[in-house]
């Protein structure tokens, strides 16, 4: 069972932008930003827990893996994300994980979200620069 912030804020989120709820225990996609943003709920230990998946597409750069490692060092990353590569479509992957406690806004959180694509999107820039 989910616990309540993660039910309110997805019924904010459906508010604010107009989408169908989705049930609980369902993952979600959605597209925001040009970017494919998977939205899956924690597992029974995590009831107030959202998983956030971005996918940045595909990169070919000499080094990838090692500049998506050295990305994922950094405590102060935004949103204390990491960098990988998706095992089925290859896809650099950005993925957060954000605890949704009562003071997480849903109406916020596609704007939220927004900015996480911007700030991975410039990181994996700079690595561009720098190979």
């Amino acid at each position: 069972m989910r616990g309540e912030n993660y039910t309110r804020v997805i019924q904010e989120w459906c508010s604010t932008t107009g989408m169908l709820a989705w049930a609980d225990s369902d993952d979600k996609h959605v597209e925001i930003d040009d970017a494919v943003v998977a939205l899956i709920p924690g597992g029974d230990n995590e009831p107030d827990c959202l998983h956030v998946l971005i996918d940045l597409g595909h990169y070919e750069f000499p080094d990838l893996e090692r500049s998506l490692l050295e990305h994922n060092v950094p405590l102060d990353s935004p949103g204390h994300g990491c960098f990988g590569i998706h095992p089925t479509t290859g896809s650099v992957v950005y993925r957060v994980m954000m605890n949704l406690g009562s003071e997480t806004d849903g109406h916020f959180l596609p704007h939220h979200i927004s900015q996480l694509i911007q700030n991975a999107r410039a990181l994996l820039a700079t690595s561009l620069i720098l190979y």
